[in-house]
């Protein structure tokens, strides 16, 4: 079997205009995106024309062994697809996909919109961008959790385990044998529950904002499971960054969570699981396999540690409680132990 060839700005333009999205003669210009660690992403432009071509890696760029099965491609068209019939406007139309190469070509955002997560860095914290996200999300996890034909798409499990759990849960557990039983305990419930379309990589680094809207990209983890991971995963970025940054992220935090409720998705949601599901991820972010780059003080990963475990381990609580909780966090207080 021929070694497959991997994609660059250098080779990337044969590949685009033998799928026919460019002219023969067309002046193509491509360059490299930020395509994380599991991804080759790269931006191809014409005068008339501009798309983005994502190939996935079999094995992610971590330090840790960290496979991830390529087929992931697949599950991002068929997502896209669906959201673009649910939610209209609101994420990349799909133009082409080569299954022999594992690539798939996408359109490029709208022109004029911002990265969400370069805003929040720049310390520019609109309560409007971040309820326009979880609006965003709220829908989609409503109008897909009716959709037979998704459930059946989507129930596949192996993007989800390879993708998060496997990296996240079971390897933050192994860096901490004294809360692995509960982790176990939220894993369980996490992999059991099925109600709607997950996204699973839905965070600030994948949400552009513009005046009127919001439009979402990267869907390899989409599966049918629990809503609340996405949820969880969301404020696991805007809490770390209001520990690490700034207290202020946990303004977005606050919109978010407001806005998601007022679509009515948070009834799909089991909340207790929702804030247990935020401490595995903050924990994961912190020793997992993908731990987060901006946090290298470990007096700082102690106090994400010790939130962490409290959301985990702890009695039902909500996410009002568990913001309040990340909150004195973030102003330098110590959370005082439960009772």
């Amino acid at each position: 079997m021929p070694e497959l060839r991997e994609l660059t700005p250098g080779n990337v333009k044969e590949f685009v205009i033998a799928a026919g999205l460019f002219d023969d003669g067309a002046e193509v210009r491509a360059d490299e995106l930020g395509g994380g660690v599991s991804n080759v992403v790269l931006r191809v432009r014409s005068s008339e024309r501009c798309v983005v071509v994502k190939q996935s890696l079999p094995k992610l760029r971590v330090a840790a062994d960290w496979p991830f099965d390529q087929r992931r491609t697949f599950v991002e068209r068929d997502c896209l697809a669906l959201l673009g019939r649910l939610v209209p406007g609101a994420v990349p139309d799909v133009l082409h996909c080569d299954e022999a190469s594992f690539a798939l070509v996408i359109s490029c955002v709208p022109a004029g919109g911002a990265l969400w997560k370069d805003e929040l860095v720049g310390g520019k914290f609109d309560a409007d961008a971040a309820a326009r996200a979880g609006e965003l999300l709220g829908r989609i996890h409503r109008l897909a959790s009716t959709d037979e034909a998704a459930r059946e798409r989507f129930a596949d499990q192996t993007v989800l385990i390879q993708g998060r759990t496997d990296p996240y849960h079971v390897a933050a557990a192994a860096a901490h044998p004294e809360l692995a039983a509960a982790i176990e305990v939220e894993l369980e419930r996490l992999l059991a529950t099925r109600r709607t379309l997950t996204l699973g990589d839905y965070s600030p680094k994948n949400i552009f904002v513009y005046p009127e809207r919001v439009v979402a990209i990267d869907f390899e983890v989409a599966h049918w499971g629990d809503p609340g991971f996405d949820v969880a995963f969301c404020l696991t970025h805007l809490t770390l960054k209001s520990i690490r940054f700034d207290a202020r992220h946990l303004t977005a935090a606050q919109s978010f969570w407001g806005a998601y409720r007022g679509t009515g998705a948070d009834a799909l949601c089991d909340e207790e699981g929702l804030v247990r599901e935020l401490g595995c991820l903050l924990l994961a972010r912190i020793d997992g396999k993908s731990p987060v780059e901006y946090i290298e003080a470990e007096e700082t990963k102690d106090t994400v540690r010790a939130l962490a475990a409290r959301l985990i381990a702890g009695p039902g609580r909500t996410v009002s409680e568990a913001l309040h909780a990340v909150a004195t966090v973030a102003a330098g207080k110590r959370l005082t132990p439960r009772v």
